[in-house]
């Protein structure tokens, strides 16, 4: 966990303002007003304060630096700042929570990607910082992890499931099920025993297209898109083989009726299990070369095409274009 300290703590410890000022240079980066957290073990004999939370019993400082897991660590070390700060009664959810249990966030959006988020049983309110949603809340649907009070890893993915699009609701259950966090069978039960009085269509069109199949966030985030986009026929994981029977490529989404493949180049793709990148590029070159040979139209679907219509648009013309020349 991450070592938040307020100005309060650290004057108690016979800081100055002046003083404080001075440690966001070395060991000290400000969270929200008047809230810090430790960002590096000083040797500067005047911050001896910060250098013991630095070496506490599983602190971690922030290394992060760019992209999405540096906006994670942001989002992860902000939620930590309101540890024995929440108003009473206030329970950290959604994607503050999924931080909290170890599950990925998918994406950020650019408005409020870092607005920690609770529930309260009676009231609501929105800051700056900290997003209250008014929810009723059993006391068996939170925990408290790290001394703050956290909903529970299923009321946690049914709220993501209630107040999230399709395709980022769909990628957490996926993922939470694909680390053996819950199971489908164990979340659709906890949706059937906890229904809500507002969107209840959401959650079971998330039960609907969560899958175990898929192998990453974005094949998660590509296979809604397919629904979004009214793109039929395709399934995860499918073994392609050639006319003898030999194995040519598993593949990550297939149309084998309508012979079009869709292929979701992530980040590392070409860095699996240790292989050089060149051979492995001119491997995936080959695969694909076989499976147009075979007949197959490959689409390859970069992190950028899942937030924008055109490649999909493509695909599903090239399904419609092989089905009306079938007849």
């Amino acid at each position: 966990m991450h070592a938040c300290v307020s100005a309060a703590q650290l004057r108690v410890a016979g800081w100055s303002t002046y003083q404080i000022g001075q440690a966001l240079t070395c060991c000290l980066e400000r969270v929200r007003r008047g809230v810090y957290v430790v960002t590096a073990k000083c040797s500067n004999p005047d911050h001896e304060f910060t250098a013991a939370l630095a070496s506490g019993e599983n602190v971690r400082l922030p290394q992060e630096t760019t992209g999405m897991r540096k906006q994670a660590e942001d989002l992860s070390i902000r939620a930590r700042s309101y540890v024995g700060r929440l108003p009473p009664g206030a329970v950290l959810s959604h994607r503050s929570a999924l931080i909290a249990h170890g599950l990925p966030i998918p994406y950020f959006d650019r408005n409020d990607g870092l607005t920690v988020e609770a529930v309260h049983p009676s009231r609501g309110s929105r800051r700056k910082n900290l997003f209250i949603r008014y929810r009723d809340l059993s006391s068996s649907a939170f925990i408290v992890l790290d001394g703050c009070p956290v909903t529970t890893v299923h009321q946690t993915l049914l709220d993501v499931a209630r107040d999230y699009p399709l395709a980022f609701a769909v990628a957490v259950v996926d993922a939470a099920i694909r680390r053996s966090v819950v199971t489908a069978k164990s979340f659709r039960a906890y949706c059937e025993a906890n229904p809500v009085r507002t969107r209840q269509r959401r959650i079971a069109a998330v039960i609907d297209n969560i899958d175990e199949l898929r192998e990453s966030i974005g094949e998660s985030i590509c296979a809604v898109r397919f629904v979004e986009h009214s793109i039929s026929g395709f399934e995860p994981q499918v073994t392609i083989l050639d006319e003898r029977g030999n194995f040519v490529a598993r593949t990550d989404f297939a149309n084998e009726s309508d012979k079009v493949i869709a292929e979701f180049d992530g980040a590392g793709k070409y860095y699996i299990d240790g292989t050089d990148p060149k051979t492995a590029f001119e491997l995936e070159r080959r695969r694909e070369y076989q499976l147009r040979n075979l007949g197959y139209t490959v689409f390859r679907i970069k992190w950028s095409d899942l937030f924008v219509a055109d490649l999909f648009l493509r695909i599903k013309a090239t399904i419609a274009n092989r089905r009306s020349a079938q007849g």
